[in-house]
């Protein structure tokens, strides 16, 4: 039997009220709010099952959206990016090349900021084109979905300098 690991479980917990009752109230520059419960993307191991993945990234989005009375956004974005997560592991980490067990465990800088912008851009794209829908706001999109990015990357990426380095 497989123990449940306390980090993703009490991350999960943290993140989403984090985000419901801080960073949901946070409007950097006008209306920028940044997304910090994409960090739990992060602390989910690579190689646990991607089943439970793909229903926890639901869980996390219905939670956000529940939370915040908003219409279901964060709920599919989360979805989509649970079910990418492991072809922007292998882009990110490379094909041929071993994939680490986490994200903590890799010592390949590079390799780990491609993996955070690509899993941060696409949620944040797929996130503001759902808010927007609509041809007409593709300048709004792109804008809201670069500023996001930027300061949910300066976030995260402060976020997970606090968490032990596990090799």
């Amino acid at each position: 039997m497989k123990t449940i690991s306390l980090v993703p479980a009490l991350s999960f917990i943290l993140l989403v009220l984090a985000q419901v009752m801080v960073f949901n109230h946070l409007h950097i520059l006008g209306g920028i709010n940044p997304m910090l419960y994409l960090l739990f993307f992060f602390v989910y191991r690579f190689e646990s099952n991607q089943t439970v993945l793909i229903v926890l990234a639901f869980l996390l989005g219905f939670s956000i959206d529940f939370l915040s009375q908003s219409g279901g956004a964060h709920a599919i974005a989360t979805l989509t990016i649970g079910f990418l997560r492991p072809l922007i592991i292998r882009y990110a980490f490379g094909v041929t090349m071993e994939t680490p067990q986490s994200y903590f465990s890799d010592t390949r800088t590079l390799n780990k900021l491609i993996y955070l912008l690509l899993l941060v851009l696409l949620h944040h794209g797929l996130y503001f084109t759902l808010v927007y829908f609509s041809w007409e706001a593709h300048f709004l999109i792109s804008k809201n979905t670069l500023l996001t990015s930027i300061f949910s990357l300066i976030l995260i990426g402060i976020t997970l300098s606090f968490y032990p380095n596990k090799k």
